[in-house]
């Protein structure tokens, strides 16, 4: 297998901006075919990489030849289009979160099964380059056993501009399905473990974006570590300060408290998504500040994170992990992985499923455990309880 062939499902920030300059750079990928509905974009897209574009997945898997299809749609129609491709005999890559609720997750994980082929469920900041190298240095056994995790974020996400379905938490609006799973999926991957129980509280603070925006949460694993992890997204304390004034994407960041909230005043919910579509979407001044800047980029996070274990604490910093050891604090390089960043990872860790070099960690049943994990804290949030979180429970089959 020299390459694998890629069809992107959907054009926006993370289709677009984020993902295909991965894949066209990466040496085990190819883009060979994209879709999106919206007609501007796609054919913008499909002249700067010179591939054939589509309306929707059905009309991409029809029209070209494909071995693996980046699912980056709504979350509402992940589920549709994870299904679609997997009974194409596709091999897939999902956008966090791999769906909204559990019957949708179920039909996911049984379709990838049922039709024998891979799924990853990405990018959330867990296929960092340094996420990898703390998981590396917890079972190397050197720092001793992990007992716990600290997560917490503090940043402007709900004013960023968004379309209406973003604010409102049923379609997987607000932080719970968008921005938790990132903490979620990095606790995850660093414990080895699944969440097991949860005990939270969220809440909404402003009347004008009706979703959760803030949130703080107690976690169990499955291997008995716990963690905690807080998130706020209102715009104020940006936690980027305590990040060195690295941004998550890992690019040089200049102070700029409560500018979001400004360029919305006065705005319409169509202008709103509008201007999203403007800034964020492909060729715009997001997309162009990205390319500008790619070759000052440090490492990306996502806002403070500590892993506590017997013999040290580790914390990523803008070029790998600082290990506090008991002889004091010691830097490790970020592991180098075949892609770039995250984006690269998680291509990495498709094609060496597929391949058969290792299994996917964040396949589909990783992924249902993860939106299980944000139901629960909705649900804790709202009754004031500890929510247990059921074990995997359908049959997998091996992939091809």
């Amino acid at each position: 297998m020299e390459r694998l062939r890629f069809g992107i499902c959907g054009l926006g920030f993370a289709g677009s901006v984020l993902m295909a300059p991965a894949m066209k750079q990466h040496p085990k990928a190819a883009i060979v075919a994209a879709c999106d509905p919206n007609p501007e974009t796609r054919a913008a897209f499909g002249k700067d990489y010179g591939i054939p574009t589509y309306e929707n997945l059905a009309a991409m898997l029809d029209g070209t030849e494909l071995d693996a299809v980046y699912v980056a749609s709504p979350h509402q129609y992940h589920c549709e289009h994870v299904v679609l491709a997997a009974e194409r005999g596709k091999h897939i890559i999902v956008e966090k979160p791999l769906t909204l609720n559990d019957e949708d997750a179920r039909k996911m994980v049984e379709a990838a099964a049922r039709c024998r082929v891979q799924l990853v469920v990405g990018t959330s900041r867990s296929h960092d380059p340094v996420v990898k190298t703390m998981r590396d240095i917890v079972q190397s056994g050197e720092v001793g056993r992990l007992a716990m995790i600290n997560a917490w974020n503090y940043t402007d996400y709900l004013y960023r501009p968004r379309r209406p379905e973003e604010l409102d938490t049923a379609q997987g609006g607000g932080i719970l399905f968008s921005q938790l799973p990132h903490q979620l999926d990095m606790i995850k991957i660093i414990a080895d473990a699944t969440i097991v129980s949860v005990r939270a509280a969220a809440g909404q603070l402003d009347a004008r974006r009706p979703t959760e925006g803030h949130c703080a949460a107690f976690v169990t694993l499955s291997n008995g570590v716990f963690a905690t992890l807080v998130y706020s997204g209102y715009d104020h304390f940006d936690s980027d300060e305590l990040q060195f004034w690295i941004a998550e994407s890992g690019r040089p960041k200049q102070p700029k408290h409560g500018n979001s909230r400004k360029l919305l005043a006065g705005l319409s919910a169509e202008q709103e998504a509008a201007l999203k579509t403007q800034r964020l979407g492909y060729g715009g001044p997001v997309a162009q500040s990205y390319a500008a800047t790619e070759d000052s980029r440090k490492q990306p996070h996502f806002g403070i994170f500590i892993a506590t274990c017997e013999r040290g604490d580790l914390r990523p910093n803008p070029d790998g992990v600082t290990v506090y050891g008991n002889d004091g604090p010691r830097d490790v390089p970020a592991h180098a992985g075949r892609g770039a960043y995250g984006q690269g990872d998680t291509i990495d860790e498709l094609y060496d499923a597929i391949a058969g070099a290792q299994p996917a960690l964040r396949d589909a049943a990783f992924g249902r455990n993860t939106v299980l994990a944000s139901l629960a804290i909705l649900e804790s949030s709202r009754t004031g309880r500890e929510i247990s979180i059921p074990p995997q429970d359908i049959p997998c089959s091996p992939a091809r």
